[in-house]
């Protein structure tokens, strides 16, 4: 997580009233507060926090920019863009400012502005760490991985105990075919002492992917368990449990059959869900390959929606309860807001497509927002799934903390699958199962039936989605690129002895 101090904060006019000295030596102990809640990844109780500071102090930047933080770490980078943007307004902003600025951009796959503000900071500062880090991510992403590893390598033997700046060279590597490269500089940077837990992390993650590539699977186990040990997690069985509960509760059959559905026209919008790792950036990028439709990448504008209308607001209040106070009106209302940022994003394309994988917990809230959506659901082997999870370094505190331990990781699918049941039987919204391991073993089959499914005539170019030159900012950019392969079927094999509840999910 990153950080920038709280500035002394002057005592600064609010609406109404001037701030007392006390008052603001409070707020100065909470901005720290607020900076100690962060590190710990408690996001949702520091952006709190500072949201409150923010009201008292609507022009000091250090409070801006780290409720920017907070919402990335949250993965609303869409909200976070606007915050750091707005940071970004003030004079002598540090060049790491447009670096972080230009990373809330990649995660929107605005790839121009991402690197207008990487420019912006290398010109501001030409040796900032995290500019460079960034510029060599966008230069991987942009098909030209030989230059991210030859622009960030002298960071990287400068100081081998910085593990974001040795896991983005491991990654340039890797897709440039340089992995002996970059299994030397894993193995160098694993050795050295380092006092930052997920900046070893980074570099254990990539670590376990080489020694996989070279049959190494005890050793991959190894670095990829011990990665996964130094990242607190505060996703809890029972709290994931109560939630699912509520959420088939709300959403039951006798409630859909009553609940007020908006009167928008959600027709031509996709949304792919799924598990991570199952498949989901490909089916996007089959589609996104039709002239007539566009992939947007993973958006927050269903799970916002989705906040508004269902998140309690008090320990005693429940889904059922909040979801209830919306007239047919509010409903109308919330869905004409994300019907317009769904087209803001899409264009004027005839199909949208939406592949934020966890929109699988509100396919009810589509449905009541956007009649006339479509939702493909992305199927995988379980244990292939569990084992590609256990192993990715996904970034951000809370982002899919769940796969940190295999318990909680079994524990996690079996939820995603007992809700996704329920949505099957529930809703009116048709739903398309799309497995994996038929898109490998039949693409053109499967393909026709995808673009079928979401209303569009056939077109071949779906067909070389992996040589569409489409800019994916994703987790799977390595392997959109390549033709169909069959290597990461059967993965779990290679773990059998390790995964214990995991091989349960196949029964």
């Amino acid at each position: 997580m990153y950080h920038r101090s709280v500035a002394k904060l002057p005592a600064r006019k609010v609406p109404g009233k001037k701030l007392s000295a006390a008052q603001v030596a409070e707020d100065q102990r909470l901005g720290a507060y607020a900076q100690q809640l962060q590190g710990e990844g408690r996001l949702t109780e520091s952006a709190q926090i500072l949201e409150d500071l923010l009201k008292r102090h609507p022009a000091e930047p250090s409070i801006i920019f780290n409720l920017g933080l907070c919402r990335m770490g949250q993965l609303n980078h869409a909200e976070a863009r606007k915050l750091i943007e707005r940071a970004c307004t003030f004079p002598q902003v540090p060049a790491d400012t447009h670096a972080l600025l230009a990373v809330c951009c990649l995660a929107l796959q605005d790839i121009a502005a991402a690197e207008r503000e990487v420019d912006t900071a290398l010109a501001k500062d030409p040796s900032s760490v995290r500019a460079i880090r960034v510029k060599a991510d966008l230069l991987n992403i942009a098909g030209r991985p030989a230059e991210g590893a030859d622009l960030i390598r002298p960071l990287v033997e400068k100081d081998l105990s910085e593990g974001q700046n040795v896991a983005t060279f491991a990654k340039c590597c890797r897709a440039c075919d340089r992995r002996a490269e970059a299994l030397d500089v894993l193995e160098r940077a694993e050795k050295t002492e380092s006092s930052n837990p997920e900046g070893r992390a980074s570099i254990l993650y990539e670590l376990a992917a080489e020694y996989e590539k070279l049959g190494r699977y005890d050793e991959a186990w190894a670095a990829g368990a011990e990665a996964n040990a130094l990242r607190p997690s505060h996703h809890t069985i029972e709290n994931w449990q109560r939630w699912i509960d509520q959420r088939i509760e709300a959403f039951s059959a006798e409630r859909m059959a009553s609940l007020p559905r908006s009167r928008r026209d959600g027709t031509g919008m996709v949304f792919i869900v799924g598990m991570p790792r199952s498949g989901t950036t490909l089916v996007e990028q089959i589609i996104a390959s039709h002239p007539d439709a566009v992939g947007i990448g993973e958006r927050q504008i269903i799970s916002a929606a989705s906040r508004e209308l269902t998140m309690i607001r008090s320990a005693d209040e429940t889904q059922i309860q909040r979801l209830d106070t919306f007239s047919p009106a509010g409903i109308d209302r919330v869905a004409r807001g994300t019907l317009a940022e769904l087209k803001a994003a899409g264009g004027d394309s005839p199909v949208i497509v939406d592949k934020l994988m966890q929109n699988f917990l509100h396919a009810g809230v589509i449905e009541l927002l956007l009649p006339g959506a479509k939702i493909i659901h992305c199927v995988r082997d379980p244990r292939d799934t569990c084992v590609s999870c256990f192993f990715q370094h996904f970034p951000g505190p809370e982002n899919q903390a769940y796969s940190r331990s295999l318990e909680t990781l079994a524990h996690y699918y079996r939820q995603y699958q007992r809700i996704m049941e329920h949505w099957k039987s529930v809703l009116t919204t048709p739903i398309l199962d799309v497995r994996y391991e038929d898109i490998v073993a039949d693409k053109r089959g499967q393909a026709e039936r995808m673009i079928e499914f979401v209303g569009l005539d056939w077109d071949e170019a779906c067909l070389a989605s992996h040589a569409s030159g489409r800019t994916v900012v994703t987790l799977s950019v390595d392997q959109v690129r390549k033709p169909m392969y069959t290597s990461s079927m059967g993965r779990w094999q290679r773990f059998e002895g390790h995964l214990g509840p995991i091989l349960d999910l196949a029964e």
